[in-house]
């Protein structure tokens, strides 16, 4: 994406990309995506509230609050930036979850995201994440964190969730 991002082209990519990752998660059983598991221990159902997890920080985000926070996580862990060790923890808290649930975290969060895309003028897609995270100094760009937390995301796990269930 260049400079030229705008509200628009962002929702539409994510539609694309939403639509994508639902329409592969449904040629799946419920015993796909809880049991076989990749060498981490990860299941298709810890991916998935992974991903809902990460589009929920990335809310908070947007909305000006603490990621750490909405993401459940400790404020020392997220201050060290290590994103295994982030993922870890975010895996740990949720592997009980029921598929059901995760599913249905992952849409309702998507959904509040997307609303509030809705609601951002291009302007607000090109400005720095800093203007977002108290604090921050990071000067690019937010729509890379909007792209990186939702399709860009997705794409990355498909292979990965693929490769747990063999498809």
């Amino acid at each position: 994406m260049s400079e030229l991002v705008t509200t628009t082209e962002m929702l539409n990519r994510l539609q694309n990309g939403w639509d994508t990752i639902q329409a592969y998660l449904k040629t799946l059983t419920p015993e796909q995506m809880t049991v076989p598991t990749d060498s981490a221990g990860w299941t298709v159902k810890d991916h998935v509230i992974h991903m809902a997890t990460w589009e929920d920080g990335l809310l908070a985000l947007l909305m000006q609050q603490p990621r750490h926070e909405r993401m459940g996580l400790d404020k020392a862990l997220w201050d060290t930036h290590e994103v295994d060790d982030i993922n870890a923890d975010i895996q740990q808290r949720n592997k009980d979850k029921s598929l059901e649930d995760a599913l249905k975290t992952f849409e309702d969060v998507h959904t509040r995201l997307v609303e509030k895309i809705q609601s951002m003028s291009n302007k607000d897609l090109l400005r720095p994440y800093s203007y977002y995270e108290a604090g921050s100094t990071e000067k690019r760009p937010v729509f890379g964190w909007i792209v990186g937390n939702t399709f860009g995301h997705y794409e990355e796990h498909k292979p990965w969730i693929a490769a747990i269930v063999g498809k």
